[in-house]
């Protein structure tokens, strides 16, 4: 008996509040980390610590004008991926 207590409490449960801007804390979590969300329906969701990518940084933009417009022009390129987030 006691040795099934003791796994329930390996993964403890938490109760998260989201304030007015939508936001929830997670005690757990470390600055910079990502979730994935998956809303499986009945009002449960599931969530799930992403493994962290890269040491990437923001590209870098500078403005040049182009005719009429001016545009953004980035120090390297970029891929979809890194224009989701």
């Amino acid at each position: 008996m006691l040795e099934s207590a003791a796994k329930e409490w390996e993964s403890p449960t938490m109760t998260v509040v989201a304030d007015k801007k939508k936001r929830v804390t997670l005690r757990v979590a470390k600055p910079g980390e990502r979730f994935d969300v998956q809303i499986v329906g009945d009002g449960k969701f599931i969530l799930t610590r992403l493994e962290p990518v890269g040491e990437s940084r923001p590209a870098r933009v500078r403005i040049v004008r182009r005719g009429q417009y001016s545009v953004g022009v980035l120090d390297r390129p970029i891929n979809e991926q890194a224009t989701i987030s």
